[in-house]
């Protein structure tokens, strides 16, 4: 590999970490303008999706993050009527449902969310687009392959397919 290459290397992997983080921080700052955190509306958007989620336990796995740190997300949004909480049918563990104020919520991000994903890609041919997301595509592929059946690699799989 050529020294031009080897920068031109660091240098994308550097702006798409960047370009990440001012994507996280853009969503973030439209979330936290509607009084959400970012775990709550995560928690929100996956009940939405499903309708119905049969433990915490089984959310903080998907979510991948702590039980407490669910817990005390959960607290806060069915304080603020956006869940209900009820106990299973065999008293071992909480069934988690999303109320119509917590959909009104999920639809509200959503419109934010789509117009801050149209403002990132203004100016954009629909050529250009495709070409980025074949792009993404094959580093996504590359990094699946590098990191064979790496824990974190999976969980990228896994969260695509619950996108899609």
């Amino acid at each position: 590999m050529q020294k031009n290459e080897k920068e031109l290397r660091i240098r994308a992997v550097e702006m798409m970490i960047r370009t990440d983080h001012m994507h996280r921080a853009l969503i973030d700052s439209r979330v936290h303008e509607i009084g959400v955190h970012r775990t709550q509306h995560r928690i929100l958007m996956h009940l939405a999706r499903r309708e119905h989620l049969p433990s915490q336990k089984e959310l903080a796995a998907h979510l991948d993050i702590t039980p407490a740190a669910v817990t005390g997300a959960l607290k806060k949004i069915e304080r603020d009527g956006y869940i209900e909480r009820t106990l299973g049918q065999d008293n071992r563990f909480n069934e988690l449902r999303i109320t119509e104020k917590g959909r009104d919520l999920v639809k509200l991000t959503r419109r934010l969310f789509s117009e801050a994903d149209m403002s990132v890609f203004e100016g954009f041919s629909e050529e250009e687009l495709s070409t980025y997301v074949a792009f993404l595509e094959k580093m996504q592929e590359n990094m699946r392959a590098y990191g064979g059946s790496r824990s974190v690699c999976q969980k990228e799989t896994q969260r695509k397919d619950t996108i899609e």
